[in-house]
């Protein structure tokens, strides 16, 4: 669904984020939800990030706004996720500028 102009999909992201709405779109190539017809996690308000079959540079670059030693330690920590575990961009942290910019979590289901 990512791969082609899809209009529809973009316009429901667009409207449910400005209506307060969150949308969890997933894939295991996170370079999916960055192509030439629209950023997908430039609109993501809370990506959660699984094991991926691929890692992207640019992509955890780009949510995380790190580089260096600090992006080896996140494609590290995706690489070695178990069943259940995801990394989410810890925002506090951001903000404060004090810890790490992710944080890896274990849940069971969301809802």
């Amino acid at each position: 669904m990512l791969g082609f102009e899809n209009k529809p999909l973009q316009n429901l992201i667009a409207v449910g984020r400005n209506k307060g709405m969150s949308v969890i779109l997933a894939t295991q190539n996170m370079a999916s939800f960055k192509n030439g017809h629209f950023d997908f996690y430039a609109n993501a308000q809370y990506p959660l990030i699984m094991k991926q079959q691929t890692l992207d540079n640019q992509v955890i670059k780009d949510l995380f706004g790190v580089s260096g030693s600090m992006l080896e330690e996140i494609r590290q920590q995706i690489s070695s996720l178990q069943k259940g575990e995801l990394i989410i961009k810890n925002n506090e942290a951001v903000l404060l500028g004090i810890g790490k910019p992710y944080k890896k979590i274990k849940v069971s289901h969301l809802i």
